[in-house]
């Protein structure tokens, strides 16, 4: 055998182990703990809420108390364990998440939220009917008034960061990905353009269910100036809470360092609950290996993981995977895993039964007739004051 042909085979046998390792190491239930609305957020990378850190897996003692339940109730979170545990959950009225108490004042008559669901090995499921879920606001069940299943067309903002924090290397990322999720969209599905840079906030184009001149828009971007973060996405979401589709979802590619908005932070969280918008915030900076030593780019993605996070989308990099694979064969996948699951998405609208209005948070809770999948969903609002 040649020195080529074992070097090939002893590649494949360390990619194969190295994927082995990181399935073994991170089953996908472990999860939950961590996307509970009511878990500490200091507890949700510490392994040791489940078993014992320094035991083995087969020493009697390995699970903690609440491991124990976890597992007897087949990796499942229940109320109950939410008031038993008190130690690793956070009471029922307390603000969630590190969210701050004036995140979201709202005076609401129909929330909308979408969720995603995934079976036990991480596959999004979108077969199920209205049935199958069950919707609770502080743990109290609520009348599904509508819902949207995968059929449903579905509107998408693309919102780019074209600013003078954008490398232009960057920015071609930026184009190529936009085009990815633009091919895979369905016929009824609809796509608008933002970008922001010093200029201000774009509309490059407006929603359409062609991909037709998008290319030769995309080409003509330019990296310039600062960066108004805050005011594309409140933007974005203002127009696509007007929109006839009920699925909707922003996009947003951007290193997530905000230089010159007019608006906050609060403000645009706001802005996306009102519009019942999942906010993808997809980071191609702040996780390479440069950035990692700088407080700035450090806090940028703590933002877009913040926005992500609270309006139930998610925070997006191209860590992890196969260590060979070429980058752009990276944002392709990443980008196809992206529109499988808006294409998975279930929405749900409905009237809050609680007509308390004395600013409290409310937390939002989605629960399955099948115990192995579990649901993801916007983590809750804070009602108004009157």
């Amino acid at each position: 055998m040649s020195i080529k042909a074992l070097s090939k085979i002893l590649v494949v046998v360390a990619i194969v182990i190295f994927a082995g390792w990181s399935v073994i190491g991170h089953p996908a239930y472990l999860d939950l703990y961590a996307i509970d609305a009511r878990s500490k957020p200091e507890l949700r990378a510490k392994c040791a809420i489940c078993h014992e850190p320094a035991a083995k897996a087969n020493d009697p003692n390995f699970l903690t108390e609440f491991g124990v339940e976890f597992k007897n109730n087949r990796y499942r979170i229940t109320p109950e364990m939410r008031e038993r545990f008190t130690d690793i959950f956070l009471l029922s009225d307390q603000p969630v998440s590190g969210i701050t108490a004036d995140t979201i004042s709202i005076a609401t008559t129909q929330v909308l939220v979408n969720i995603t669901v995934k079976n036990a090995r991480g596959k999004y499921i979108s077969t199920l009917d209205r049935q199958a879920f069950t919707l609770l606001e502080d743990d109290r069940e609520q009348e599904v008034m509508e819902f949207f299943g995968e059929d449903a067309p579905m509107a998408v903002a693309v919102v780019l960061d074209v600013s003078g924090s954008v490398l232009e290397k960057d920015l071609d990322r930026y184009r190529n990905s936009a085009l990815d999720l633009a091919y895979r969209l369905k016929p009824d599905d609809t796509l608008a353009l933002y970008t922001f840079d010093e200029k201000g906030v774009q509309k490059v184009r407006d929603y359409s269910s062609t991909v037709a001149g998008l290319k030769p828009l995309l080409k003509q971007l330019k990296g310039e100036g600062n960066t108004p973060l805050y005011d594309a996405v409140l933007l974005a979401s203002k127009e696509l809470r007007v929109r006839p589709e009920r699925r909707r979802a922003l996009v947003l590619i951007s290193d997530g360092a905000d230089s010159a908005s007019q608006a906050t932070l609060r403000e645009v969280e706001k802005q996306t609950f009102l519009a019942g918008v999942a906010v993808y915030a997809v980071d191609l900076v702040n996780t390479e290996k440069s950035a990692r030593r700088s407080p700035e780019r450090q806090a940028a993605a703590q933002t877009l993981k913040q926005i992500a996070q609270e309006s139930g989308g998610r925070y997006i990099t191209t860590e992890g995977g196969f260590f060979l694979m070429p980058s752009r064969m990276k944002l392709k996948r990443i980008f196809n895993e992206l529109i499988d699951e808006l294409h998975s998405q279930y929405t749900i609208a409905y009237e809050p039964s609680n007509q308390r209005r004395d600013g409290r948070w409310r937390t939002i809770r989605v629960n399955l007739e099948q115990a192995d999948f579990t649901a993801r969903t916007r983590l809750g609002y804070r009602e108004a004051v009157q």
